[in-house]
C-alpha cells in the first residue's frame, strides 16, 4: 500500500493489525513505602536535605526542640541493603515506630504485613496477572542502646541514643522464595556495625565514581551562598560552573546507582518510579530512551514476519517482548528498537577492546542484520524498510487535508541499518569471521539503501523517503540526525551533509524543539557534534534551568513527575563538548605522521583509526571562571584522557593513557581533515594540526599547545 502511495489506508490497516495483543506489554510497578515517624517535638528548624556525591550517601539534618538530629542513608551495593542511621547529638534522644505501606489508601495492594521477631517486620504479595510476580520487602531496627519491639506490624524504638534501620526487598524474578531472601539479607545486615557497612559502600561507590573529575572553573560567592533550588533558577540568567559540574556527576551517580552488575537497565524513571500505574508504563522505550541512558533483546521474528533474524520495536520490557507496543501511530510501527540495541555492542567495543564481548555477542549482530535482508523491500531502486515510522514524528499526506506518521524507509531506518551493517562487517574482520554469503548481501544490500539526503523545501536533513512536510517542525525527537550523534557518519568531512544537519537541528530549537529534558540533552550532543559551542552552552541552560526540578536535580518529564533519561543525556553532552573521538581516519603511508594526509572513513570500510579531538565544542563560559579541567574521560580505541584549559578555553595541557596500545591520531578543536593547518598540538618532540600516536598498554603522552 506504501509503495503505491496509499498512506492513509495503510495507517488504518497498521492500527487494527499491526499492534500486539494485549496492546501494551506488563508496566514497571512501584514496590512500597518504608514509614520512619519520629517521636520528637514536633517544632522542627533548620531542615536540610543532601546528597553526597562523592560518598553515594544521601539524608536530612534538621532540630527539633533542643536536639539536633541527622538521618543518613545509603543503598549498599555490597550488602544489598538500605541502610539508615539516625544520631541525635544528646543521648536516649531516638525514638520512632517503622512500617511498611503500600498504598497510602485503603487499598493496600499486599497480601501480608506481619512482625518477625522483636525488631523487624515484612510485607508481601504479588503482582496483578495470571503469573505474577512475588514481591517481599522487610525492615530491621537495630539499637546498641534503648528498646526495639514489635507492635503488630510496626517495630517501635525509644530512648536510644542512636538507631540502625536495615531495608532489603525481593521478587521472584530473581529469587524463588522472596520473604526468606529477605530475612537472610536483614540478617546478615544485623551481624555487622552501621559503619562497617558505611565504609564498604563507600569504597565500592567510590571506585565508579571517582574515574571521572570535572571543572568548569568557580563559581562566585554569592552563587556558592544559595540553596540548589535557588542556584538551578538562577542558571540560564547566570552561568554557575561549579553547579553544571555538579549536574554532570550527578547524572552520573544516577547511572551507578540504577546499572551495576547483575541488575535490570533503568527505564524511563529509572528505579524511582513512585506510581502503581506509571506514564507510559515506565518500561523501556527503545526508540531513543533506553540509548540515552547509556549513551537487550534477542528473539525471532518468524512469528510475525516470516523472516529470519531478530526485531524489537518501540517499546520492552524485562522480559523482551518485542511485538509492536500501544498503537500509538507515530510509534507503534518502529521495527528499529533491537538495531539501535544492538550498536552499542560495538560501542562497548570500541571503549575497550573486549574481543570476547564481541565474539559473544556477535550471533546477535548477525541475527539483527538478518532481519533486515529479509525485511526490506523495493521502492525506486532502493532497498527500504516497510512499513515503518521516524519515531513519534509525523507529516502532512500530499494532496489531502491529514496527517500520517507511517512511511517507508525513513532516515532513521536507512542510518541505523547502514550503520549496522557496517558494524556487522567490521566484527567480522575482528573476529576473522568468513561468511561469504552473509557478507556479500551485507555489501550488496547497504550499496542499496537511501543515502542521507538534503531537503528542497528547508535545506536541512529529509526524514522521510519523500520530501514531507512535517507537522510539527519543533518535534522533540531529532531521529533524521541519528547519524551526527549517536552516529557518526555525518562529520565535517561532508560539507553538504554537515550544513543541512546544522540546519535540520537549527529549525528545530527555532521552532520550539528542546521541550522535554531528553530531547534537550539531545540536542547537546547534536550541538557538540557541530563545533556549536553556542548552541551547547544555551542548551545546558535551558536543560538545567527549565527542565530539571529545582528541589532534586531530576530531569523533568510532563505528564510524568520525572524521567531519567534528561539527566544521563546532559551528563553525555557535557562530555561530547569535550571530548571526541567518533571519526575515523586514514593517512597516506608515505607520510603517515602528519595531518594534511589525512582522509576520513568509516565503520564498514575496515580500515579506520581512531580520531581524538580535544576541546570540539568547549563553550565560553565553561572557561571564563579560572579555566578548567576534565580527568578520566575514555576515548574509543581504548584511551583513557586527561585535559585542561585556561581561562580562555585555551588548551593547557592534556594526557592520554594507552589502555589497550594501538594507534590514535590527534587534534584539537574542530580541526577539519585533510587540510593544512597550523601546528596546533605538540607530543614530544613532534608538532603538528594533526599527530598519529602509536602505543604501547599502560603508555602515557602528554600533548601541549605549540
Amino acid at each position: 500500500m506504501l509503495a503505491n502511495g496509499n498512506i492513509l489506508d495503510a495507517a488504518s490497516l497498521a492500527s487494527f493489525a499491526y499492534v500486539r495483543t494485549p496492546v501494551s506489554t506488563r508496566h514497571y510497578d512501584f514496590l512500597g513505602d518504608l514509614q520512619i515517624a519520629m517521636n520528637h517535638s514536633a517544632s522542627v528548624t533548620n531542615y536540610e536535605r543532601w546528597l553526597d556525591l562523592a560518598d553515594g550517601t544521601a539524608g536530612v539534618y534538621y532540630t527539633a526542640g533542643d536536639v539536633t538530629y541527622k538521618r543518613e542513608y545509603m543503598a549498599s551495593n555490597p550488602e544489598g541493603v538500605i541502610a539508615i542511621r539516625i544520631l541525635p547529638d544528646s543521648p536516649g534522644a531516638v525514638s520512632f515506630n517503622l512500617y511498611l505501606q503500600r498504598g497510602s489508601s485503603l487499598n493496600r495492594w499486599e497480601d501480608y504485613s506481619q512482625k518477625e521477631g522483636d525488631d523487624a517486620v515484612t510485607m508481601g504479595g504479588g503482582s496483578g496477572g495470571a503469573q505474577s510476580i512475588q514481591f517481599a520487602a522487610g525492615a530491621k531496627v537495630v539499637a546498641p542502646t534503648g528498646k526495639v519491639r514489635t507492635i503488630g506490624d510496626y517495630v517501635i524504638c525509644d530512648g536510644a541514643d542512636e538507631a540502625w534501620i536495615y531495608f532489603s526487598a525481593w521478587t521472584t524474578f530473581r529469587k524463588p522464595d522472596p520473604r526468606r531472601a529477605v530475612l537472610e539479607a536483614l540478617n546478615a545486615a544485623g551481624l555487622q556495625s552501621y559503619d562497617s557497612i558505611r565504609v564498604a559502600h563507600i569504597t565500592d561507590y567510590q571506585a565508579l565514581a571517582s574515574r571521572v573529575t570535572l571543572s568548569l572553573g568557580k563559581s562566585t560567592v554569592q552563587q556558592k551562598a544559595m540553596n540548589t533550588s535557588s542556584r538551578v533558577a538562577n542558571f540560564a540568567m547566570d552561568f554557575d560552573p561549579e553547579l553544571a559540574a555538579l549536574y554532570f556527576q550527578f547524572g552520573r551517580y544516577l547511572l551507578i546507582a540504577s546499572s551495576r552488575d547483575n541488575t535490570l537497565s533503568p527505564n524511563l524513571q529509572g528505579i524511582w518510579n513512585v506510581d502503581f500505574d506509571p506514564q507510559w508504563g515506565s518500561k523501556y522505550t527503545i526508540n531513543i530512551n533506553t540509548q540515552m541512558n547509556y549513551w537487550p533483546a534477542l528473539v525471532t521474528t518468524k512469528r510475525m514476519y516470516g523472516v529470519g533474524g531478530s526485531v524489537s520495536h518501540h517499546n520492552t520490557d524485562m522480559w523482551g517482548d518485542t511485538a509492536p507496543q500501544d498503537n500509538y501511530a507515530a510509534s507503534t510501527f518502529w521495527p528499529g528498537g533491537l538495531a539501535w540495541l544492538a550498536t552499542y555492542i560495538y560501542e562497548h567495543y570500541l571503549f575497550t577492546g573486549d574481543v570476547t564481548m564481541l565474539a559473544e555477542s556477535y550471533p546477535i549482530l548477525v541475527d539483527t542484520a538478518t532481519f533486515f535482508l529479509d525485511f526490506m523491500t523495493d521502492y525506486k531502486g532502493w532497498k527500504v524498510t516497510n512499513p515503518s515510522v521516524s519515531p513519534e514524528n509525523s507529516y502532512h499526506v500530499p494532496g489531502t487535508t491529514e496527517t500520517a506518521a507511517i512511511t517507508i524507509g525513513p532516515t532513521m531506518d536507512n542510518s541505523l541499518i547502514w550503520m549496522l551493517f557496517g558494524i556487522v562487517l567490521e566484527a567480522q574482520e575482528i573476529l576473522g569471521i568468513e561468511t561469504s554469503e552473509l557478507t556479500d548481501r551485507l555489501k550488496r544490500t547497504r550499496g542499496q539503501l537511501p543515502p542521507l539526503r538534503v531537503s528542497p523545501s528547508h535545506g536541512g536533513i529529509m526524514e522521510w523517503i519523500e520530501d514531507y512536510n512535517e507537522t510539527d517542525v519543533g518535534h522533540r525527537h531529532f531521529s533524521h540526525l541519528y547519524s551526527l550523534y549517536p552516529g557518526a557518519d555525518i562529520t565535517a568531512s561532508n560539507h553538504t551533509i554537515f550544513t543541512a544537519a546544522r540546519k535540520s537541528l537549527n529549525r528545530r530549537l527555532e521552532y520550539g524543539g528542546g521541550d522535554t529534558g531528553w530531547s534537550r540533552a539531545w540536542s547537546i550532543s547534536l550541538a557538540a557534534r557541530l563545533f556549536n559551542s553556542t548552541s551547547v552552552s544555551e542548551s545546558l541552560k535551558t536543560l538545567v534551568a527549565n527542565l530539571t526540578h529545582p528541589n532534586s536535580l531530576l530531569d523533568t518529564g510532563p505528564p510524568a513527575a520525572f524521567q531519567i533519561d534528561g539527566n544521563f543525556g546532559g551528563t553525555a553532552g557535557i562530555s561530547e563538548a569535550l571530548l571526541q573521538s567518533h571519526e575515523l581516519v586514514t593517512s597516506d603511508p608515505r607520510n603517515s605522521t602528519v595531518g594534511p594526509t589525512l582522509k576520513p572513513t568509516f565503520v564498514g570500510q575496515g580500515t579506520g583509526i581512531t580520531l581524538i579531538r580535544l576541546l570540539p565544542a568547549l563553550p565560553v563560559d565553561w572557561a571564563r571562571d579560572g579555566g578548567g579541567f576534565v580527568k578520566g574521560l575514555l576515548a574509543r580505541g581504548g584511551f583513557k584522557v586527561d585535559v585542561y584549559w585556561d581561562e580562555e578555553g585555551k588548551l593547557i595541557n592534556a594526557t592520554v593513557i594507552s589502555r589497550n596500545g594501538g594507534a590514535a591520531w590527534l587534534t584539537l578543536g574542530s580541526e577539519p581533515i585533510g587540510q593544512e593547518s597550523p601546528r596546533l598540538v605538540r607530543v614530544g618532540p613532534r608538532e603538528g594540526g594533526f599527530l598519529l600516536l602509536e602505543t604501547h598498554k599502560g603508555e602515557k603522552h602528554i600533548v601541549t599547545p605549540v
